[in-house]
């Protein structure tokens, strides 16, 4: 009697089971696709060895993201129950993928393409190497203009008027150059 009144319970939903054709159908989507991945990943190593050519050239990684995708798709949508969950989940995965698959096309434009083209210089290299030979020889025809001239060649007698003779054999530098007194010199008397 007890249970009587506790007969009816509207309480959560319940899980949404998927029959068993619907897995069967999942797991053999994944099978072949994992499959599709490992031969195409063999062809193009065997004819990169072989022939050496890549079958896919630029566009093998965009087949195998496109190919990771669709599994990835099938295991959010039936192992994960996405398919039959509300739009909130549909949409944060769609816009998820679709993000990625913009940032990773754009990079992939970068990245992917940069060994097909040959790089070019916007100058010859000839006129570049040309411009380095003459530069080099009119480097070499002004280099005596810099080199270093004394400005004086001979001492001033007023100021030193023991250079103009020769010093004598043990003559130093400070014999040649008179002592210059100031104010500041305690031998000096200052004046008024």
């Amino acid at each position: 009697m007890a249970h009587a009144a506790h007969d009816h319970h509207d309480g959560h939903g319940g899980h949404h089971v998927l029959e068993k054709r619907d897995l069967l159908r999942t797991i053999t989507i994944l099978v072949v696709l994992t499959v599709l991945t490992v031969v195409l990943g063999l062809l193009e190593r065997h004819f990169a060895e072989t022939q050496g050519i890549e079958i896919f050239g630029p566009f093998s990684v965009p087949i195998a993201l496109l190919i990771a995708g669709t599994k990835a798709y099938f295991v959010a949508a039936y192992f994960m129950g996405l398919k039959d969950d509300g739009g909130t989940n549909l949409l944060a995965f769609v816009g998820s993928g679709l993000f990625l698959v913009i940032f990773l096309a754009f990079t992939y434009a970068d990245t992917g393409f940069r060994d097909t083209f040959e790089e070019r210089s916007a100058v010859p290299v000839d006129e570049i190497e040309a411009e380095a030979l003459e530069a080099a020889a009119e480097s070499e025809r002004i280099q005596p203009s810099f080199e270093a001239v004394p400005l004086v060649t001979e001492p001033d007698a007023a100021l030193f008027p023991s250079a103009s003779a020769p010093p004598a054999g043990d003559a130093t530098m400070e014999d040649a150059t008179p002592a210059i007194e100031g104010p500041g010199d305690p031998e000096t008397p200052a004046e008024n």
